[in-house]
């Protein structure tokens, strides 16, 4: 079982760390709309993909991260109201976070002080999904909503640090459900917004 979490680990690290220093190329429209409470995270792993799926809406003042969505990806797979429509979704943390390398170079004194020995190279996909965790100001996510059954896929997730350096990019190459749309959460807000646009366009 460790051998091959070991495995998993140098994988993902492999594949993050061609991504870093990355930075997006796309043609951003971005729309605030809404803010949310987002909690620590101290786990040593990526960020849950679901997230938005259970954060509640808070006023923007009061909010410890604040979501946008890129006006310029919105698509839909039909010229009539509902079908499935896909999007680019930003969710910033409002505050104070180090870059990658910064929160790399902290983390291994940590392990290092930890463990009373210095790093190996077979620690390093750990420390890999533990600084990106740590680094992370930013995530961007690529959705489709379905308007019809209120349920949504998640394509894509890539992560950046505060100089909106591309950390990690994932893709969701093996999981193919839909998750159902919780009621009162940031991701029935962007439902809302998306499919009613969708509709409005389609009458127009």
């Amino acid at each position: 079982m460790r051998c091959s979490w070991v495995k998993v680990c140098i994988i993902v690290a492999v594949a993050g760390l061609a991504a870093v220093g990355a930075t997006g190329a796309r043609a951003d429209d971005w729309v605030f709309y809404g803010g949310s409470h987002e909690g620590e995270i101290n786990r040593a792993m990526l960020r849950d993909w679901y997230t938005l799926n259970r954060l509640k809406p808070v006023p923007k003042d009061e909010a410890t991260a604040y979501h946008y969505y890129d006006q310029d990806s919105v698509a839909s797979n039909a010229p009539y109201p509902g079908g499935i429509v896909r999007v680019w979704e930003r969710f910033v943390l409002q505050k104070e976070t180090k870059s990658y390398d910064e929160s790399k170079e902290e983390i291994q004194k940590e392990e290092e002080a930890r463990l009373k020995r210095k790093i190996s190279p077979l620690d390093y996909a750990w420390l890999f999904l533990h600084t990106v965790n740590r680094a992370t100001k930013q995530i961007e996510t690529l959705y489709e909503i379905n308007c019809d059954s209120r349920d949504f896929f998640i394509m894509e997730v890539n992560y950046y640090d505060r100089a909106e350096k591309r950390m990690s990019r994932e893709t969701n190459m093996e999981m193919t459900f839909w998750i159902p749309i919780r009621p009162e959460t940031m991701m029935e807000a962007l439902y809302k917004i998306l499919c009613t646009q969708s509709q409005q366009g389609s009458q127009n």
